[in-house]
């Protein structure tokens, strides 16, 4: 499959005529018992070293399998591929001709010759038939001198020894046993503009996942002006996508052997991250990390400065941004929320502004760049199959391709969260007008903060969900889309300011007519908590606290957890620990009290109106209705918002938090 851009889409006939030649030049080469050998060794590799897969997806997996193979080989035969056989080669390569192929294309440029109707969606497609000159052309043209057949792949692992035991000294102490099973990792490096936290991932009793030769490597570019601006964010974004881009070719052996990379942009500054098998990916670092700024300021060419891409990769970003727009309206709602609340936040249609300035060159993302990776604080996590002296070595492979001066930790573009002293409505109309959907998100923000707050919002997050499903969705059948849920929004340092959210989508209702519905809810919601008996109470603090207490099933689950941690500037090694024992007192009369106080619509609440196709959202909010309680009408006693950012000029933040490096995240320090 191909994805094209529109220089590509207008040249589909060239795209096939590329790969029918790459596979003429396969077919002339004849079979290569070296290519089939590494891809046999590729795949035994991937079996080995399979993580553990979420059930329900690994179930439908196997049930595919067995449509193709006997049960006794469902599991391993994706995977097996038996003997070299050069003959069953040469005839499927001969099979793989023009004549014998199915083409498929999608694009909306086809809406106006594509006049049959799929059954059962009512999607419209036409069929045609390849003409003979074409598949004449396919079936014996020059084929281009620019392809090649693939050579040997330098990243495929050959070691896959685990690396000893180093203990951790963390917060588990008490000699090596602890170590092994702390949930701590320890902190390697803390120097002038860098931070480096390492966790080895071994065996020990209890674990769910067996130890493998892999590893996680994430840094934490912090930097200022990434996102300070709309315009900033735009060119970070950018750069990202034309780098990414640019070392396609280059890193593209290194996917087939299962190692991976990724550079994105982040409220104040970039993540870069690598992942796959422990002996090759320090020759990946290098090859992406070279090329990310160090040759700008040798004078050099950089991979990723070519003009040839640069329009493509600018195509691609107004695409993909012009698309968002279609989202579903509840994803709008929940988009606009964090809008509306957090101090620096961009709409899609200010990017798109941005993008379409002349100003936005090549040149300007270079100047860019190099402004903003010439000053950096960089923090990273290394876990897995890797000695404390390695993940030095890829921290220090990294600061000395930036080559930058060091950033103090504490300047850079900060974030904070609006602190609601009263009740609001936002309206606005779905930015795709063709949507019949209508969708509400109706959030009340919890005042105070905290690890006691935080385990009171899960918890009230646990009652509420089911009644909130049985009623707006089961019994008023409002739309499928029906959630009520915990919803905390976060500044640049913790604790996190905590929230509840009623979210709807619905072709029935109107946004108004939601929200009347959602807020009746809530009202029967805190009537029915005077009457729950303790039995039921006991139950939800129950299933919360198996919630808490649920153990990782994999590295990658234990990587993210941690680099949560860090990445949030939190350092709460033993956060579950402190959630149960914040949870452990709380009685049903101390939720009844709690979810009294957050569910205060006029004090603390702001809701999302998203209208769509045929509806205006409306300019005022109508007065108080007869039956709606408390004199609570569509407006429910609140200002509307007309204005993202006049709002936000007259609001009060929470203030800023403090790292949690300062309230005991100094622990596991080697």
């Amino acid at each position: 499959s191909v994805s094209l851009t529109m220089a590509g889409f207008t040249r589909r006939s060239e795209v096939l005529d590329l790969i029918f030649q790459y596979i003429r030049l396969i077919r002339s080469s004849g079979p290569l018992e070296w290519v089939w050998r590494e891809s046999a060794n590729l795949a035994a590799m991937q079996f080995r070293f399979m993580e553990k897969r979420e059930p329900a997806g690994y179930v439908v997996s196997l049930a595919s399998s067995l449509q193709l193979y006997p049960p006794k080989f469902a599991i391993s035969a994706p995977f097996t591929y038996g003997q070299y056989d050069p003959q069953l080669i040469d005839w499927l390569l001969n099979k793989l001709r023009p004549e014998h192929a199915d083409i498929f294309i999608s694009a909306p440029e086809f809406a106006a010759e594509a006049g049959r109707r799929e059954r059962y969606y009512g999607t419209r497609y036409a069929i045609k038939e390849v003409g003979k000159d074409e598949l004449n052309k396919w079936n014996s043209g020059v084929i281009d001198s620019n392809l090649r057949i693939v050579s040997a792949n330098r990243f495929i692992p050959t070691n896959f020894s685990m690396v000893p035991f180093e203990g951790t000294g963390g917060a588990g102490g008490g000699g090596a046993g602890a170590g092994r099973n702390s949930s701590s990792p320890t902190k390697l490096v803390e120097q002038q503009g860098a931070r480096l936290w390492w966790k080895q991932d071994v065996e020990f009793p209890g674990k769910n996942w067996k130890a493998q030769p892999k590893v996680n490597i994430l840094f934490h570019l912090l930097t200022p002006n990434a996102d300070s601006s709309a315009r900033s964010s735009l060119l970070t974004s950018l750069f990202c996508m034309l780098f990414t881009d640019a070392m396609v070719e280059t890193t593209y052996d290194s996917g087939i052997a299962g190692l991976s990379w990724a550079l994105q942009p982040s409220s104040d500054g970039l993540k870069l991250s690598f992942s796959g098998y422990s002996d090759k990916i320090l020759l990946l670092l290098q090859q992406v990390s070279d090329q990310l700024v160090r040759c700008l300021k040798s004078g050099s060419t950089c991979s990723w400065t070519l003009p040839g891409r640069f329009e493509t990769v600018k195509d691609e970003l107004r695409r993909g941004l012009t698309n968002s727009k279609k989202a579903s309206p509840y994803s709008k709602a929940l988009e606009h929320l964090s809008l509306l609340l957090l101090r620096r936040g961009w709409t899609v249609d200010r990017l798109l502004y941005e993008l379409s300035l002349p100003s936005v060159t090549l040149e300007s993302i270079v100047e860019h760049v190099s402004r903003l990776l010439s000053r950096v604080f960089v923090e990273g996590f290394v876990h897995g199959n890797a000695a404390s002296s390695t993940a030095k070595v890829f921290l220090q492979q990294l600061l000395l391709a930036l080559d930058a001066s060091p950033l103090p930790e504490d300047e850079r573009d900060l974030q904070q969260v609006v602190q609601l002293r009263g009740g609001y409505v936002f309206p606005m109309a779905h930015t795709n007008p063709a949507d019949l959907n209508h969708a509400l998100e109706l959030y009340y923000q919890i005042p105070q903060q905290g690890i006691e707050q935080d385990v009171r919002a899960a918890l009230l997050g646990t009652m509420i969900s089911e009644p909130c499903f049985n009623q707006l969705r089961t019994k008023e059948q409002l739309g499928y889309i029906v959630a009520c849920r915990m919803r905390p929004l976060w500044g640049s340092f913790p604790p996190p300011v905590d929230g509840m959210s009623v979210i709807i989508q619905s072709s029935l209702k109107d946004p108004a007519a939601l929200d009347r519905s959602a807020r009746r809810f809530i009202r029967s919601f805190l009537a029915n908590l005077t009457s729950m008996a303790d039995a039921t109470f006991n139950n939800h603090k129950s299933a919360l606290m198996a919630e808490i207490q649920e153990k990782d099933t994999s590295m990658s689950q234990e990587t993210s957890r941690i680099w949560r941690e860090i990445t949030l500037r939190r350092y709460d090694w033993d956060r579950k620990q402190r959630l149960l024992l914040a949870l452990s007192p709380i009685s049903l009369s101390d939720m009844r009290s709690f979810a009294s106080r957050t569910f205060d619509l006029r004090r603390h609440s702001m809701a999302v109106w998203v209208y769509g196709k045929g509806m205006e959202p409306p300019a005022t909010l109508p007065s108080s209705e007869e039956g709606e309680g408390e004199g609570e009408g569509e407006g429910g006693g609140r200002r509307i918002v007309e204005s993202m950012s006049s709002f936000k000029s007259g609001q009060v933040f929470f203030p800023l938090g403090t790292s949690g490096r300062q309230q005991g995240g100094e622990r596991g320090t080697q």
